[in-house]
């Protein structure tokens, strides 16, 4: 060190030891504040910091507001005795000390902290810090270095303020020049002094206090023993004590990584993941050192690591990686101990696995299926399981061992991070239960935890072996798998079966059963009947009388059947739409042998006051499949709009008969409309024939008659012939039909042309035979 620096730092010293004990008790650990006692004036404190009275009460005066003087300073006041730090400790990984301008004590330094001229810090072992100058010039400071730092004395005569030189009395130290910086930066050093006009150098004293220089960027400077050498970028030098700078010489290269600079790993379990950084030698490497650390900017260094020089392959493994995002770099040292250029940084990324079927372990994943998990981060990664691009979450089924590979997503050619996922047969169990003649065989699939494992239906399958017939497997609510199981005849009464899981076996069974004793013959089921609705084809007559609903015929609903009806009306020549009639009716069973329904009628051209409203029922009183005989009841009210002869209330019961026999149906209605309270009734007959060329559609035609019965009076003798065709589709029936009237008032009562289309919809309830 000059022998100016020797004496600065001795009457420091001498300056603490002898200087007013009270003032050294009010001083701060940060030695940036100073507490005002009594009998303090602006002056004494100015003299006893800033060694002249006038001076130092103007420089307390600039960095405290404390109004003009002359005042008196108040005991206790806290004032500010120095200005803003030359530089702050921007990065502090402990142990990291600090020592104070004149202060013998070292203590623990944190991050922000400010320093200014003469301070010291010290990174003990595995320790390491960040130094920040006011125009964020960064000095890296590795472990076990100690720095001083020289800040300037007077203001920088430029805008931008300028940082002071530093010590560098061991260990190592990385200099980064700010861009605006427009003069060097001065590291002193045992052996010499260097004037950096570089934004990447590193500079480090030995334990023999040997000065080693190496620049990546700009130039720098190095004086030692009377004489200067410029080391140009990428070459690097060294001073011995007492001699001269050593010629520059060329650095070694960068080396390169192999296996590209992004790699993903997964961690498998709490032990953490154990990386490998692999990198392709250079010229001139006598050694490389490794480093792995949490930032970009390699302050919180993770590891470590100086790799001699030798074949390939060249590594250093990183051990018990935590979850989380790392950097990697490495450079080539040549014999002289001079570090090269950093290799690009490497990204390593350590992802953590979550399970949530399957057992982790350092051999993969493993379990019964289906296996599923998921990876943090995924978002971020490319994943082919056994070569094909899947999605992440993954759930896999398929028994056996797969590989799924895992790269970081839009780089193909990074070294994948491969995991081992091992789909093991789940356990089983088989048993018999009487079914009948047959049996049903209950297979239950449980994991490890005895737990139900829910499959895919379609790997999994019962085979019968020895002759035995099975049925297709069914899940049951329970968990468990149904199968009907027919014994083989062979040998015997014989059962055997093997539960599969893909082309793994999983349970097998076999075992001789008892002959069963043969039950009576079941009776003959009866007649289920056709299931489209037969309904009428011609529909209400559509003048005179009206009535809401048609005719019934012998064959009741199969289930409730809801029907929207549509029909012309009557006109002498023609067709008259405007004059037709809408209906809808509903009618179910309420057993094998009732229904009962309801309908509401309403003429488009007078709807607010043309309704009627009908319930109805019928009653089946026969059991032969080739006769019914039904007996029916209707109650029909006509509303103010119809003409005086149909308005009112209306009771029309009937008797009804009909049959089928193969494809042929027919039915024949023979009824009464009659008007309560008077003596007026009509007569009215319909027969219906039927031909089904499926149960679900049926082709019919119809003839209808009403006559007046009452002898009085005349009344309508009009009769009507039609056919049609009605079809059933699931639950939705489709009709349509035509008629004609004839006869001396079948014009005016039917129409002379007329027409029913009809919707209707049967699937609400399950269906009853006929």
């Amino acid at each position: 060190m000059p022998r100016n620096s020797n004496v600065r730092v001795l009457c420091l010293l001498l300056f603490l030891v002898l200087g007013p004990p009270d003032v050294a008790r009010a001083q701060q650990a940060d030695d940036d504040v100073y507490v005002v006692q009594p009998g303090d004036t602006c002056a004494s404190v100015g003299r006893r910091f800033f060694g002249d009275a006038s001076v130092g009460s103007a420089k307390l005066h600039a960095l405290n507001s404390m109004g003009p003087p002359p005042h008196t300073l108040k005991p206790g006041t806290r004032l500010r005795i120095k200005g803003d730090p030359d530089a702050r400790l921007t990065f502090v990984k402990p142990e990291v000390n600090s020592k104070r301008a004149g202060k013998p004590d070292w203590l623990q330094a944190n991050t922000g902290q400010g320093l200014w001229r003469l301070d010291s810090v010290n990174t003990l072992r595995s320790a390491g810090a960040e130094v920040t100058f006011r125009d964020l010039t960064r000095l890296q400071m590795n472990e076990n270095a100690l720095v001083v730092i020289y800040g300037q004395e007077t203001q920088a005569p430029d805008k931008v303020k300028k940082s002071g030189a530093v010590e560098l009395l061991q260990g190592e130290l990385n200099v980064s020049l700010a861009e605006l910086r427009g003069e060097p930066l001065g590291v002193k050093m045992p052996a010499a002094s260097v004037d950096s006009r570089s934004r990447d150098l590193i500079v480090g004293v030995d334990a023999q206090q040997m000065t080693r220089l190496s620049v990546f960027d700009g130039q720098a400077e190095v004086a030692a023993q009377g004489q200067r050498v410029q080391v140009p970028r990428d070459h690097g030098t060294r001073v011995e004590k007492g001699k001269v700078p050593e010629k520059p010489r060329p650095l070694p290269e960068a080396p390169e990584w192999v296996g590209g600079v992004r790699s993903v790993r997964l961690l498998l379990d709490g032990a953490g993941v154990d990386e490998t950084l692999p990198w392709a030698p250079v010229p001139r490497a006598a050694s490389y050192r490794v480093e792995l650390a949490r930032d970009e900017r390699f302050n919180d260094r993770l590891h470590t690591e100086t790799v001699p020089a030798g074949p390939e392959p060249l590594k250093s493994v990183v051990p018990a990686l935590a979850p989380g995002e790392y950097f990697a770099r490495v450079r080539a040292v040549d014999a002289a101990g001079l570090l090269g250029r950093a290799s690009a940084v490497r990204r390593v990324e350590v992802l953590r696995v979550k399970t949530q079927r399957g057992t982790l372990g350092p051999q993969g994943l493993q379990g019964t299926p289906p296996l599923e998990f998921s990876v943090d981060g995924a978002e971020s990664l490319d994943a082919r399981l056994d070569g094909a691009p899947v999605a992440l979450p993954l759930r896999v089924e398929a028994p056996g061992a797969h590989t799924l590979e895992l790269r970081p997503r839009g780089l193909p050619d990074a070294p994948p991070e491969r995991l081992t996922l091992t789909v093991s047969p789940p356990k089983a169990t088989l048993a018999l239960e009487p079914l009948g003649d047959a049996f049903q065989a209950r297979l239950r699939v449980f994991d490890e935890q005895g737990q139900p494992v829910e499959l895919d239906p379609t790997a999994l399958t019962l085979r019968g072996l020895e002759g035995t017939w099975v049925d297709a497997l069914s899940r049951q609510t329970d968990g468990s798998w149904l199968a009907l199981v027919v014994p083989s005849e062979r040998d015997g009464r014989l059962v055997s079966v093997e539960a599969l899981w893909g082309d793994t076996p999983l349970a097998r069974l076999q075992t001789e059963v008892p002959a069963p004793i043969a039950p009576p013959p079941p009776p003959p089921a009866p007649s289920s009947g056709p299931e489209v609705a037969l309904t009428s084809l011609l529909g209400a007559p559509a003048g005179g009388r009206r009535d809401a609903v048609a005719l019934p015929t012998a064959f009741l609903p199969r289930s409730l059947l809801v029907e929207l009806r549509a029909q012309t009306g009557a006109a002498s020549s023609g067709l008259d739409v405007a004059g037709g009639r809408a209906a809808l009716s509903v009618e179910g069973r309420l057993g094998e042998r009732v229904a009962l329904g309801a309908a509401l009628a309403a003429s488009p051209e007078a709807f607010s006051r043309e309704l009627s409203a009908a319930l109805s029922g019928r009653v089946l009183l026969s059991d032969l499949p080739t006769l019914r005989v039904l007996l029916s009841f209707e109650g029909l009210f006509a509303g103010s709009a119809f003409a005086g002869e149909a308005r009112g209330a209306w009771l029309r019961p009937a008797l009804i008969a009909g049959g089928q026999w193969e494809r042929w149906a027919w039915s024949t209605s023979q009824g009464y409309a009659l008007r309560p309270g008077r003596t007026r009734a009509t007569w009215e007959s319909a027969y219906q024939g039927w031909f089904l060329p499926l149960p679900t559609l049926a082709l019919g035609a119809e003839l209808n008659a009403l006559v007046d019965a009452t002898l009085e009076a005349p009344g309508p003798h009009a009769y009507a012939a039609g056919v049609g065709a009605r079809w059933k589709w699931n639950g939705l029936e489709v009709g349509a039909s035509v008629r004609r009237g004839f006869g001396p008032e079948g014009a005016s009562v039917w129409g002379t042309w007329g027409g029913q289309v009809t919707l209707g919809w049967s699937g609400l309830l399950p269906p009853l035979p006929q």
